[in-house]
């Protein structure tokens, strides 16, 4: 297909009802990216999509190489009509990149190479994305490595305007002696004295461009404190919503 095809002589207003139909996101703004799981990497027809390594969540940890995939149900997409011609990718890149936010969970290994694969101008168009941030305790998975990473990755290459932040907590099912709950001020002093529990937010702080920050807690059973690393961990996740989101929000000069 060529600038001379019938699609491209019909109207712009035509080209976009027949991009409408044949790029179907199922009424769903957020789409899911994700990693592929060990041995089910995606063929794919046309441009490669980069590999990166992840350590799969088994007892084992093995690590091995994958990359990402759209694993939102329903939604299908016409990526080949996308490859015909600068003019058609120009007008569909707005269908699939403009109109979505991009929900990474906690595959956040895949934000680098999904968002380097993508051409400038395409980036550009995204407005927000999504990202899982795991509790900082070893009672649940570390990111630690990978969430530099994703940081450092969004400072070198430009913020996305609005960034949401789902956080990992622990709730204990009896009342436990010790702080309840943090305040912005208690958490800009945890930070003062380079507390491990915020290790993860002087990262956040260095990426520039953040114009929205959306924090959501996803709460969990977690034991009786029983530890001052517990205890701090218990009244953060208590936080989540008030006293982190704002200090956050500080961080990233949004206040």
């Amino acid at each position: 297909m060529d600038d001379g095809s019938h699609l491209m002589r019909a109207p712009a207003e035509v080209r976009m009802l027949i991009y409408e139909y044949i790029f179907d996101d199922a009424g769903t703004s957020r789409l899911l990216i994700r990693s592929a799981d060990a041995g089910k990497v995606p063929s794919t027809t046309g441009r490669l999509r980069k590999r990166y390594h992840v350590l799969d969540r088994s007892m084992q940890r093995r690590c091995y190489q994958t990359t990402y995939r759209l694993a939102s149900e329903g939604v299908h997409f016409c990526a080949a009509l996308m490859r015909v011609n600068s003019k058609i990718y120009e007008e569909t890149s707005h269908l699939v990149y403009a109109r979505h936010a991009f929900d990474f969970g906690s595959d956040i290994e895949a934000v680098e190479p999904f968002l380097s694969d993508l051409r400038p101008s395409s980036r550009y168009l995204i407005q927000e994305i999504s990202l899982y941030k795991r509790g900082p305790i070893p009672l649940y998975e570390n990111d630690r490595s990978e969430w530099r990473s994703v940081c450092r990755f969004l400072q070198s290459n430009g913020a996305i305007k609005k960034l949401r932040l789902v956080i990992q907590g622990g709730r204990p099912s009896v009342q436990w002696e010790g702080p309840k709950e943090f305040t912005a001020s208690d958490f800009k002093f945890l930070a003062d004295i380079k507390h491990e529990s915020l290790d993860w937010v002087n990262e956040l702080a260095q990426v520039k461009g953040i114009e929205e920050l959306e924090v959501l807690p996803d709460v969990h059973y977690c034991p009786p404190p029983t530890s001052t690393s517990m205890l701090v961990f218990a009244a953060f996740s208590a936080s989540i919503e008030k006293g982190l989101a704002e200090f956050l929000k500080s961080q990233l000069r949004l206040i």
